[in-house]
C-alpha cells in the first residue's frame, strides 16, 4: 500500500531556521498513488499545481513547502529527466534571454565582456548559455538533466556540463554568476547559496530570477497564481530573497519585472489547468492558426541584481 509520509521531510525555516510555521495552502496527494508519480513531476516545464503544504515562518515570514518530497527523490527525478517539451519553446527563451542579458550589460556598463567569465547554475537545454556566449562571455554551464546536456552541447555548441553547483570546482572564481528561475527549485537552499560564495569574487554579480509572491499577479490570482507548482519549493519576494543573499555578503543593487516570451498555444495549454475559458480559447486559436505567435507576459517572475562586497 503507498503512503505519502514515506517520501516526505520536514525541514526548519532555511532562512532563520525557526520551527514554528503557520500553514498558507494545505496539502492535497489525491493525485498521487505511486512513487512514479512523483518522479514524473520533476521535470523542466514542470506545471503540476501545488500538492505539498506551503508554510510561512513565524520569525522571518519567508514561505516555503513544509513537510515536502524527499531531497534525494526530487534531486534524482531532475537527473533522469528527459523533456523535450521543453525545448519546443527554445526560440522564444532565447529571445528572453538576450532582451534580459542586453538590459542587464547596459545597467552595468560591462565592457570587454569577452574577458568576463559568466557561471549559468540549472541550464537546461543551454539556450541561455548561447545568449551569454553570444554577447561574448567565457560561458560555463551546470544542467542534472543528462539529457538536456546532450542536447544543449549538439544543438548550441556551448559550454554546458552534466551536474549541479555542487560539482563546479571550488578553485574557479567566476564575474558573473546567474540562476534562471533556479533557485526555487534546488533542494538545499544554504548549501547553494554557500557555494556561489565560494565561487564568487570581490564583486560578483549574481543575477537571481524568481516567481514574486508580492507581486500583483499573485496578489489577485492567489492559489491560482501558476508559479503554486510542486518544483518550487521556495517562495521569495523582496524582503526574504534580500535577507537571505545578505547573510553570503551579497546586496541587492537592483530588481526588475522579467517579461517571458513564450508561444500562445503554450500558454494557453498551461492555462487549462486554472481557468476553463482557456479551453474554449485554446480550439479558437488552434482555428485561426495563432498558437506558434510569440507572446510577452509576465505573471510575478522579478529579475534580482545582487553584487558581492568586499571583504
Amino acid at each position: 500500500m503507498f503512503d505519502i509520509n514515506n517520501y516526505l521531510e520536514t525541514l526548519d525555516c532555511p532562512n532563520c531556521q525557526e520551527k514554528k510555521h503557520k500553514i498558507i495552502i494545505k496539502p492535497n496527494y489525491l493525485r498521487i498513488n505511486k512513487l512514479d508519480d512523483l518522479i514524473s513531476i520533476y521535470k523542466s516545464s514542470g506545471d503540476e499545481i501545488l500538492m505539498d503544504q506551503l508554510v510561512e515562518c513565524i520569525k522571518c515570514n519567508f514561505q516555503y513547502l513544509n513537510p515536502r518530497i524527499k531531497s534525494e527523490i526530487i534531486f534524482s527525478s531532475y537527473t533522469e529527466n528527459e523533456d523535450e517539451t521543453h525545448t519546443l519553446q527554445d526560440k522564444q527563451r532565447y529571445k528572453t534571454f538576450r532582451k534580459s542579458i542586453k538590459k542587464i550589460i547596459n545597467f552595468l556598463n560591462l565592457k570587454e565582456t569577452n574577458k568576463k567569465t559568466f557561471l549559468d547554475i540549472g541550464s537546461a537545454s543551454g539556450v541561455c548559455l548561447k545568449a551569454i556566449k553570444d554577447f561574448g562571455f567565457k560561458e560555463e554551464g551546470y544542467e542534472p538533466s543528462k539529457w538536456m546536456v546532450e542536447y544543449g552541447r549538439n544543438k548550441y555548441q556551448v559550454n554546458l556540463k552534466s551536474g549541479s553547483i555542487n560539482d563546479v570546482n571550488i578553485s574557479n572564481k567566476y564575474d558573473l554568476i546567474s540562476l534562471w528561475d533556479v533557485l526555487e527549485h534546488v533542494t538545499d537552499l544554504n548549501k547553494t547559496l554557500k557555494k556561489i560564495k565560494t565561487l564568487s569574487k570581490n564583486q560578483t554579480i549574481l543575477i537571481i530570477n524568481v516567481p514574486d509572491i508580492n507581486s500583483l499577479a499573485c496578489k489577485i490570482m492567489k492559489k491560482k497564481w501558476p508559479f503554486y507548482l510542486n518544483v518550487h519549493l521556495y517562495y521569495f519576494n523582496k524582503n526574504t530573497i534580500e535577507s537571505i543573499l545578505k547573510k553570503y555578503d551579497y546586496s541587492l543593487i537592483k530588481h526588475f519585472p522579467h517579461w517571458q516570451f513564450l508561444e500562445l498555444g503554450y500558454l494557453i495549454k498551461r492555462a487549462k489547468k486554472y481557468f476553463r475559458l482557456f479551453f474554449v480559447l485554446e480550439k479558437i486559436v488552434n482555428f485561426l492558426k495563432l498558437s506558434s505567435i510569440p507572446i510577452p507576459y509576465n505573471l510575478g517572475q522579478t529579475t534580482f541584481i545582487f553584487k558581492k562586497n568586499n571583504e
